[in-house]
């Protein structure tokens, strides 16, 4: 790389515009379009999804071919970004380790285990070409309501999730940059920021003393980028700003008081919080202006294209002061000039891929799995000759997930377990469902029900009480948020796996068998 584009005062305007920007893009491969965003319009950072990812090598060669374009076009490399937070935050789906997620890892009881997981993630991410990964979450879920954190979040304890989140970056940051996010806490929010803009009402003392716990600990200990939360936080925001928009939220709170020095990004600014009410192209320069280095419009190229137009005019007419541009810039490009490694052309997949493809971390994985597996209230399960199996089909319960469809649990238990009766359900079940299963019910005496986000989608929780007054053993095995003890007392035993992934299928059936101890510790109190 040009070591000279390091340096703000060496690059032209339309560059230095184009550092701000993170875009998002279609398909597995550049194609004219992506090209464009480079060479035409300067932007320099992208983050990519589950639709950019096939398998590992065409991740590889894909990131390959974007860093190529920005040596050619802007003679800075990109930040290439990801939210890799493992579990049911997991990008990459295939072809590489299927990481585990945050409250699983809490739950196996191990910070070591997450210092590793960070470890090795990270070291998998650098040799796909990822340099940047949105993760970890250190919001403190203490809200069981929570439709968009929950399980991504490593505990309802500030101090839990503090430990877990500096091991995890630890990890990390031996590789690539770590970012923590929502800063200053989704935790305690009832609505998810994808679909409106959620408010938290609390005063500064209780934020202190909770969801600041963990982003002040990382900041102290050296993490390299902060992401914001699109919620509107009362007390420490003006007119109803978003933390996002917020110069008192970003440069007094979190740079002038908490002193962080690293970059700050935003979260993606077509997310409806935002986008219906600033407008995504507007809202971009006043996340600059609040303090933010990079804004991530990670869908529409038209919007991503305005948004580069709107600043620079902005910068043109005076209304925005260049030099706070170059102040945002700057530290972008020191950043860049640290942590990303220059594109080897004469390198290929097949010099990789051992680290990628590689067996003993998947098998590390699929343990922390296992070791998390929690036995919250009850019995461990002995299947009956006659048991019937109630599973609830899951989804992408918020656009933060990604589509589940490559994988499902019905499958592997009519391989490997035969006479369990099975029964699928949506994961709202209709009355209709719910009465069909109660009169099927009744011909077994053994129950075997798996929830996904009962806490969300309380059909599932309506069910539970109604197939309890049978009065048949009944086990209720939570694949995602642990929190249906909240909502009901009819559950007698109670098991959480903390996520719907293809290890903790593995583990569900390992257990439907009797072949596995449960051993983990759920990380969230019951009331």
């Amino acid at each position: 790389m040009n070591n000279h584009k390091f340096d703000v005062n060496n690059l032209s305007l339309d560059e230095k515009i184009g550092q701000l920007l993170m875009f998002g893009f279609e398909g597995e491969s550049i194609n004219q379009e992506t090209i464009e965003m480079i060479k035409t319009y300067k932007a320099g950072n992208v983050i990519l999804f589950t639709r950019n990812i096939k398998s590992g090598e065409q991740l590889y060669n894909l990131n390959q071919d974007l860093q190529k374009q920005a040596e050619d076009h802007l003679g800075i490399p990109l930040f290439i970004a990801i939210d890799q937070e493992g579990g049911m935050v997991s990008r990459i789906q295939k072809g590489a380790t299927f990481f585990p997620g945050a409250m699983t890892i809490s739950a196996n009881g191990s910070l070591e285990s997450c210092y590793e997981v960070g470890d090795k993630m990270g070291n998998e991410l650098k040799h796909l070409g990822i340099n940047m990964n949105f993760a970890p979450v250190l919001d403190v879920n203490n809200n069981p309501k929570n439709p968009v954190i929950g399980v991504r979040s490593y505990s309802d304890k500030p101090e839990v999730v503090s430990l877990y989140g500096q091991a995890f970056i630890k990890g990390m940051q031996n590789h690539i940059i770590a970012t923590g996010k929502h800063f200053p806490g989704h935790g305690d929010t009832h609505v998810d920021s994808h679909l409106a803009l959620p408010k938290v009402e609390y005063d500064l003392e209780r934020l202190e003393k909770v969801e600041f716990v963990p982003f002040v600990d990382a900041i102290n200990n050296g993490l390299h980028a902060m992401m914001s939360s699109h919620i509107d936080f009362p007390h420490l925001t003006k007119d109803g700003l978003p933390t996002t928009l917020s110069k008192d939220v970003l440069t007094t709170l979190l740079r002038e008081k908490l002193g962080f020095k690293g970059l700050i990004v935003t979260d993606g600014m077509t997310m409806k919080a935002i986008d219906n009410n600033y407008g995504s192209v507007k809202a971009s320069l006043m996340a600059v202006e609040a303090g933010a280095n990079i804004y991530c419009i990670c869908h529409s190229r038209e919007k991503q294209i305005e948004s580069l137009a709107y600043i620079k005019q902005a910068i043109l007419n005076r209304e925005i002061d260049e030099k706070l541009i170059d102040q945002r810039v700057q530290l972008i490009l020191d950043y860049k000039k640290q942590y990303v490694t220059r594109v080897d052309i004469n390198q290929t997949y097949a010099d990789v891929k051992d680290i990628v493809e590689n067996k003993e971390t998947q098998k590390f994985s699929y343990q922390i799995v296992e070791g998390a597996a929690s036995l919250v209230k009850g019995k461990q399960l002995k299947l009956s000759n006659n048991a019937l199996f109630i599973g609830v089909m899951p989804k992408a319960t918020t656009i933060a997930d990604e589509a589940l469809g490559h994988y499902d649990i019905f499958r592997g238990i009519e391989k490997e377990i035969e006479n369990l009766e099975i029964v699928k359900l949506p994961i709202q079940p209709s009355h209709i469902d719910i009465l069909a299963v109660i009169e099927k019910a009744k011909a077994y005496d053994q129950l075997i029900v798996t929830t996904y986000n009962g806490n969300v989608y309380q059909e599932q929780i309506k069910m539970i009480n109604y197939l309890s007054e049978l009065g048949i053993e009944m086990h209720v095995i939570s694949m995602r948020n642990p929190y249906d003890l909240y909502y009901t007392k009819h559950i007698k035993n109670y098991v959480c796996l903390y996520e719907y992934t293809p290890n903790s299928i593995k583990v569900l059936l390992k257990y439907l068998k009797g072949d596995l101890k449960l051993k983990g510790k759920v990380p969230v109190n019951y009331e």
